[in-house]
């Protein structure tokens, strides 16, 4: 039977939710408001949008959350009934939150799609089921979810609440925005094969240069990095999919499942599959 379309949008103070349950398929044009923040529920194997006119036809892995800042995101087809929710938080709010916590005022989310965020999948979670099954206190709910997310997005998604370990190297070439760059390409590309050269040429800088100069803005080396963010991107899949362990692993950048198992188990403690035992 085919799901209804569902609306439903709530306002609080400096805060806005909608919630969708959408059973329009095909080919459309479906702009998403700028500054908004959206996580996408269901997996998608094909869905095709476009980011200032250009196009990308990728999987949308269950959980998604989508950064709009100031670019034009316009949804162009879907395959299947798609279940969201999307927040829009008053950008004066935000501003007033950084000034309170000594960071400059010029606060802006960046522009950022497709990548999981744990806290921020709860926090629309949280709100879905607010304005589904609206609660005791729910204003003083919505209060609660509106400061978490707002700190959260000033922590590791606005220009001026970068870590300072981050600000280490803006004298050597790789400043907030090329590492935002950089961080946004590993992001995009977690299921493909990434090596060094292609992250150094985004800035661009000699592989040499690049590699020391992001082990110094983020602690971590390259490759480190990037196989802390598909392991990330594993827990993820392995609590709201039930994807099979191997194709989670083909979806992060693993070659194998041994491979990905081997990796995961020595980051966590737990292979995937007890992991996934644990979440559920």
């Amino acid at each position: 039977m085919t799901q209804p379309s569902l609306f439903l949008t709530k306002e609080w103070q400096d805060i806005t939710v909608e919630y969708g349950l959408l059973e329009s398929v095909g080919d459309f044009d479906f702009a998403m408001p700028k500054h908004a923040i959206s996580v996408a529920f269901l997996p998608r194997e094909r869905v095709t949008w476009s980011v200032d006119g250009t196009k990308q036809t990728t999987a949308l892995p269950a959980g998604s959350t989508f950064l709009y800042g100031n670019r034009e995101f316009v949804w162009h087809h879907r395959e299947k009934v798609s279940e969201y929710v999307t927040i829009y938080l008053d950008p004066n709010y935000l501003q007033q939150i950084a000034i309170e916590n000594d960071l400059p005022a010029e606060t802006k989310l960046t522009h950022r799609v497709i990548f999981p965020d744990p806290t921020i999948l709860q926090v629309a979670h949280l709100f879905k089921g607010e304005l589904l099954n609206a609660g005791l206190a729910g204003n003083l709910f919505a209060e609660s979810l509106k400061n978490v997310l707002a700190v959260h997005l000033l922590r590791h998604y606005c220009e001026s609440g970068i870590p300072q370990k981050k600000l280490a190297l803006l004298s050597s070439g790789l400043d907030a925005v090329k590492l935002k760059q950089v961080e946004a390409y590993i992001e995009d590309h977690l299921a493909e094969e990434i090596a060094v050269e292609d992250m150094a040429a985004l800035v661009p800088m000699s592989q040499f240069h690049f590699a020391r100069a992001f082990k110094a803005a983020t602690g971590e080396t390259p490759h480190k990095y990037l196989t802390y963010r598909r392991i990330e991107r594993a827990k993820v899949l392995l609590t709201v999919t039930k994807l099979a362990i191997a194709e989670v692993a083909y979806r992060v950048g693993f070659s194998n499942q041994s491979h990905f198992t081997a990796h995961f188990r020595k980051a966590t403690g737990v292979t995937p599959k007890d992991y996934r035992l644990q979440c559920s």
